[in-house]
């Protein structure tokens, strides 16, 4: 079942597949699993397989399936019994088979089989639990069934090769992360997920209790960010975990209210150290090889003057070009028809004698680089769907650095406030730290702070951290005006000797859904939320009974229609 992904990954990946499966029938009542019946010693002799009925027909022949692989059975003629039960069966029924595997003849071969040369003559046929006959979603690998469907029945969809492909490569990496920092004495240390509100981060979701009479509340945490941190001072030098965090946001392609994260922290580090280990980490984890190492670099500034974005697709060219009065992007052949590539930037300008698309200055240049950045990706959709041209190589790895951001940014509703780029516990970079005592150098100044870009997706982002517990109270309270109460804890453990520290998060899902080539982080997430937070399955989140809202004394003020 992992033929279709894994002919294109490495040994490496395919070994671990073998480890997975040496002992797979151990510790339960089955004999044999599919793949088991490639080794040429079992043929002519009696094997025992538990699994789902794929496939039936002419109440003599059927196709068992587990997730190893799919072998053929024929029921012979003396079992006239079992024939008529075959016939009543639904497929996708929980069944048990028990024969003798044998070589199936020369001319009933079936080559879209793996182990289509062989057939089990059975000897003793059982449904272990009937399937209904009508199966809600389709489980063939040539037709899919819409998601919301696929969501509903996710147990189902499970079936699907594809999904046991994607799932149980899952598995297989997050064995590898560990199996690397374990390798290099970092400790794997879970964190709580019950914690308080960190102000100036993502929304979070609260969960109420009914201590004291009502109205304190938890919240889930939306990263181990102060938990690492705080296990830097106790000493645990090395941290990882892969994390489960929480963000009440509306769902979009790459993201969900939960998800998953690789989690690193370590002391007495630098930004080189991190890049280093990183780097190391997904060569040693990522199923191809990766030609670019170490990951190419490019500061924030760079990246927004020839991409227009702070995370852009380094597979193709297309990059910004700069004039006095215009900003520019060339393409490499010419176009006709591009007045639906256009329409919509009414800025954008296309010369057809020079091939260049271009637009005027503004006094806003951040957004002039962001309109053509936005653009560069249009364009390159435009010339892979209308002229075929390859600009996105598949299986093309171009990771990529990006540094130097400004440590603060102007609020959006309030251009006159500022907020943490990354996040309030991001060190600036020792040559800025004179800046901070003046107010007019703060938007100047540069943050440790970094992020990993692969493809056009921000898969990590990091910093070293602000160790000083002046510093960081300095940045809390008088630029960043955050209501420091919330951080009491952390700006007191700063004062115990804290050691220099810095780490990073990867996200988990993203780089997941890249390596295996899906549309939605939601196929590589065993039970995901739809892009608005619903699981489909049980319908949640759902409705509660007042008795239970008055155990927390809470009460709900319905929003109007």
């Amino acid at each position: 079942m992992f033929s279709n992904l894994l002919k294109q990954f490495s040994l490496t990946v395919r070994h671990c597949c073998r480890l997975s499966s040496s002992y797979s029938t151990k510790y339960s009542y089955r004999q044999h699993l599919v793949s088991d019946l490639s080794n040429k010693n079992l043929i002519d002799t009696s094997v025992s397989l538990h699994g789902w009925l794929q496939y039936r027909r002419l109440n003599s022949f059927g196709v068992l399936r587990d997730h190893s692989g799919l072998i053929q059975f024929i029921l012979p003629s003396t079992m006239k019994q079992e024939r008529q039960i075959l016939k009543q069966t639904s497929v996708e029924s929980c069944v048990h088979i028990k024969g003798v595997l044998k070589k199936r003849p020369e001319k009933d071969i079936n080559t879209d089989m793996s182990l289509g040369d062989l057939e089990i003559h059975v000897t003793d046929f059982q449904v272990i639990n009937s399937c209904l006959p009508q199966i809600p979603i389709d489980l063939s690998k040539y037709h899919e069934s819409d998601e919301k469907t696929r969501l509903i029945y996710r147990y189902l969809d499970f079936r699907r090769d594809i999904m046991q492909e994607r799932i149980r490569f899952r598995s297989l990496f997050i064995a590898k992360v560990r199996e690397f920092f374990l390798k290099h004495s970092f400790v794997d240390i879970e964190t709580p997920l019950l914690f308080r509100r960190t102000p100036g981060g993502a929304r979070e979701f609260l969960v109420p209790t009914h201590s004291q009479g009502g109205g304190l509340f938890y919240s889930l945490t939306q990263s181990p960010q102060q938990f690492k941190q705080l296990l830097m001072m106790g000493g645990f030098d090395r941290y990882f975990q892969i994390a489960k965090c929480f963000r009440d946001e509306t769902g979009r392609r790459d993201r969900q209210p939960e998800f998953t994260q690789i989690d690193l922290e370590l002391s007495f580090v630098s930004r080189e150290n991190i890049f280093s280990l990183i780097e190391e980490l997904l060569s040693y984890c990522w199923p191809d090889q990766l030609q670019n190492t170490p990951f190419p670099r490019l500061t924030y500034a760079e990246s927004m003057s020839r991409y227009g974005t702070d995370k852009p697709d380094t597979r193709f060219g297309l990059e910004i070009e700069h004039t006095s009065d215009k900003f520019s992007i060339t393409s490499p052949i010419s176009l006709n028809n591009v007045k639906n590539l256009i329409e919509d930037d009414v800025d954008i300008q296309y010369d057809e004698i020079q091939k260049i698309f271009s637009m005027n200055r503004t006094k806003n240049e951040d957004e002039d680089l962001i309109k053509m950045g936005n653009f560069r990706l249009k364009l390159a959709d435009f010339l892979e769907n209308e002229y075929k041209i390859e600009l996105r190589k598949k299986r093309q790895w171009n990771f990529l650095w990006i540094t130097d951001f400004p440590l603060f940014t102007p609020m959006a509703n309030d251009r006159t406030q500022l907020e943490s780029t990354h996040h309030p516990f991001t060190a600036p970079i020792d040559e800025h730290l004179s800046l901070l005592s003046s107010k007019k150098d703060w938007p100047r100044i540069i943050g440790q702070h970094y992020d990993l870009v692969l493809n056009g997706f921000e898969v990590g982002g990091g910093s070293i951290r602000i160790y000083d517990s002046k510093l960081q109270r300095f940045i809390l309270n008088d630029i960043l005006h955050l209501p420091i109460e919330h951080l009491e804890h952390l700006l007191k453990a700063l004062q115990y000797g804290a050691p220099p520290h810095g780490g990073i998060a990867l996200g988990l899902d993203r780089l997941l859904a890249l390596v295996l080539e899906t549309e939605h982080i939601r196929d590589v997430i065993p039970f995901p939320k739809t892009s608005s937070g619903k699981d489909l399955i049980s319908e949640a989140p759902s409705a509660v009974e007042q008795s239970e809202l008055d155990y927390y004394f809470l009460k709900i003020n319905k929003k109007l229609d």
